[in-house]
């Protein structure tokens, strides 16, 4: 079995939010396990903030495309956006054996998103980012 979906989004303050609802739809229609659904929210919402927030820095906000394919044993996100270029899994690693204060702000929600997801790539492609992320689906409930 597998299953594809695919949403274009104007990049923008609800974003994340009209992203969520594509794929707990996704999830719902598919069958797919809350904790596979959240994980998958959490990786969304978070490249979709980082976005919104760092990816237009001297122009207005553009548009994103978000796909999802469901397979047996894995669900594949991408997300295809032309804000400026960012690669998520290349950015460094927080530093977490300074005092908090310290801490520079930022690099936590990609640190998760790189937790949360196997089998990550990314690539520039006719001037636009192409994030593909794969999360392995819990097993079956007996």
């Amino acid at each position: 079995m597998s299953a594809r979906d695919h949403l274009k989004i104007r990049v923008g303050a609800g974003a994340a939010q009209r992203a969520g609802e594509f794929l707990a739809l996704f999830a719902a229609r598919h069958g797919l396990a809350n904790d596979d659904r959240t994980r998958a929210l959490i990786v969304v919402e978070e490249l979709l903030t980082n976005l919104v927030k760092y990816g237009y820095p001297d122009r207005e906000p553009g548009a994103a495309e978000l796909a999802l394919t469901l397979d047996q044993d894995c669900l594949r996100i991408e997300l295809v956006d032309d804000g400026c270029p960012f690669d998520p899994f290349a950015a460094p690693e927080p530093e977490f054996n300074r005092p908090l204060e310290a801490l520079p702000i930022g690099g936590l929600g990609l640190r998760i998103v790189r937790l949360l997801t196997e089998g990550a790539h990314y690539s520039r492609v006719d001037d636009r980012n192409v994030t593909r992320m794969t999360l392995r689906r819990s097993p079956p409930a007996p």
